[in-house]
């Protein structure tokens, strides 16, 4: 054994080679978020169908076409590439409440690079933002997202400083590769809450990828891009996969639970059966949204659905939960 000790180290090393190189094979093979987000290809098929069931709704609802309309419809249950169709999602509009799922997965994200623990009052304010959609504990959860207090205008300098700390987690989806989600501000009940430095940002006009109008810097996201960011999340690519499960289960919805989501998402899915929901609504004055993950409990078949909608008077009707019925049949339950 002596003898042949020294012929072993050759040998030894060869292998450790082989390993190393297979591991780098295999870490190259994984895209990353933002090249996987790049291998989604638009659908011929899956547009042809998205756009006569559109107008089959909007024919038979007056109220429908008075408003204006932005979806996204992503299949992920039919392997890769990930197909894509979508009606003006490119088009950016206000999302209401929406936004807080984003902030969700971003504390999610600050968790794991160790920037703050969920945990205590803190986990407490992210259920309230997600399950009772309260303005006042996103703000509380938004100021620790990005490090930033509520409080009188600041001086330009100071504010120079809050300026950029205010976009932390839009330079966070932009790592992604998600470029048309305007996620900057919490959201306001309107009673004087917006006030000061806040105002202060909602009005500064530098600022890239505001809404536009007046004030300028509002909220704006895409539904496409609402849709890329849930497609990751469906599939562990913008967390990891422990975190996925749990910033998921936070957004799993059940209308027989939740009566107000029968004309959801989870209203449409629940009509289909043996679909769960992960997902955010959106009500605000003329918006009425929603945005979610479905997946078929049996196959693991999932897709990702977002609709938002514009009006005024304000839509309150029936197309979420239509058309995500319509889409569960079609691309999940085949």
């Amino acid at each position: 054994m002596r003898e042949g000790a020294p012929w072993a180290w050759p040998g030894m090393l060869v292998v450790i080679l082989l390993v190393a190189r297979t591991a780098s094979t295999r870490e190259a093979a994984t895209p990353t978020a933002g090249e996987w987000l790049d291998s989604i290809r638009p659908s011929a098929e899956l547009q042809e169908f998205l756009d006569r069931t559109i107008d089959g709704l909007l024919a038979r609802d007056a109220r429908l076409r008075a408003a204006k309309v932005r979806v996204a419809l992503l299949d992920l249950a039919h392997g890769e590439p990930p197909r894509l169709a979508h009606y003006h999602g490119d088009a950016p509009i206000y999302p209401a409440s929406v936004v807080k799922f984003v902030y969700l997965m971003a504390a999610y994200r600050w968790q794991e690079l160790d920037r703050l623990r969920i945990q205590g009052d803190f986990d407490h304010e992210l259920s309230e933002m997600i399950r009772q959609s309260s303005n006042q504990a996103t703000r509380r959860v938004f100021a620790r997202l990005t490090d930033t207090e509520p409080g009188p205008e600041l001086s330009p300098e100071a504010y120079r400083d809050f300026r950029e700390r205010r976009l932390a987690v839009k330079h966070w989806l932009a790592s992604l590769g998600i470029q048309d989600l305007h996620c900057v501000s919490p959201t306001y009940d309107g009673n004087g809450d917006l006030f000061g430095r806040d105002a202060q940002f909602i009005r500064d006009a530098s600022v890239a990828g505001g809404l536009g109008g007046s004030p300028p810097n509002r909220q704006a996201m895409t539904a496409t891009g609402t849709a890329k960011l849930l497609a990751l999340l469906a599939t562990d690519r913008a967390l990891t996969p422990a975190d996925s499960a749990v910033v998921r289960r936070r957004m799993r919805r059940d209308p027989a639970e939740q009566h107000h989501l029968a004309a959801r998402i989870a209203g449409g899915a629940a009509r289909v059966g043996g679909l769960e929901v992960y997902a955010k609504s959106g009500t605000w004055g003329p918006i009425y949204a929603d945005a979610g993950i479905v997946r078929h409990m049996e196959s693991g078949r999932q897709m990702v659905i977002v609709v938002f909608t514009e009006a005024s008077p304000a839509y309150r009707g029936d197309f979420i939960a239509d058309l995500t019925e319509r889409s569960a049949e079609r691309l999940l339950v085949r």
